[in-house]
């Protein structure tokens, strides 16, 4: 399924990514801070990492300065990937993919899942489904937290999305930086102040439980209708 980012034509500067379509940023340099948490919290087991999105690699960097076994990136933008190929070309144990990343994944379980790919937002609300069956007990899960506060759109109810997680089961690391005000909008940063909180989930046995979280994501949508 397809989003934005599959067609979408970007300009690139030594600081940010613009989606040309829509003046957004796709993403820029001082998202840094928050990329470096992203890449301490994703790499405490090494072994494999698999990432959804590649943008500027600025987490793919960070990533790459721990000790892991494989770095499974997956990236669904022409143009970027061509980055992503590039930025590879000295990373043996990188493993470029292109194409939607709900469709893409190698058929094998992860120990940490990055997600932070732009304009998903057919996949969007339905990441803790699509993912669970590439993940084990103890895989690392952490993601872009579009909310500031100690909380996330999967254990919320944000924007209708089913609440898949418990609030109580992520632990939430906070970062301080400045956001700029172009950034507090939806689907980006929404809320106040400057503290970013990056998300942890260790998984259990529930949560890689394709059947129960299908069941939750059947339940919510029944009740809206």
């Amino acid at each position: 399924m397809k989003g934005s980012a599959a067609e979408a034509k970007y300009t690139f500067t030594d600081t940010q990514i613009l989606d040309e379509s829509c003046g957004w940023d796709v993403m820029s340099d001082w998202e840094d801070p928050i990329m470096v948490k992203h890449g301490e919290i994703v790499t405490k087991n090494g072994g494999d990492i698999l990432e959804f999105g590649f943008g500027m690699g600025i987490s793919a960097t960070h990533i790459q300065s721990h000790d892991i076994n494989s770095h499974t990136i997956i990236e669904i933008n022409d143009d970027v990937y061509e980055r992503l190929l590039k930025w590879a070309e000295d990373k043996p144990n990188v493993i470029p993919i292109k194409g939607d990343w709900a469709e893409s994944i190698p058929d094998k379980q992860y120990d940490a899942v990055f997600y932070d790919p732009y304009g998903d937002m057919l996949n969007k609300p339905s990441f803790p489904e699509l993912i669970c069956k590439n993940c084990k007990e103890g895989t690392i899960i952490s993601w872009y937290n579009n909310i500031l506060q100690q909380s996330s759109i999967y254990s919320s109810g944000y924007s209708d999305i089913p609440i898949y997680w418990d609030n109580d089961r992520i632990n939430f690391y906070q970062v301080e930086l400045e956001i700029p005000d172009n950034a507090r909008i939806k689907w980006y940063l929404e809320g106040e102040g400057n503290i970013y909180y990056a998300p942890e989930l260790v998984v259990n046995k529930d949560e890689i439980n394709f059947d129960k979280l299908s069941n939750i994501s059947i339940n919510h949508y029944n009740r809206s209708v």
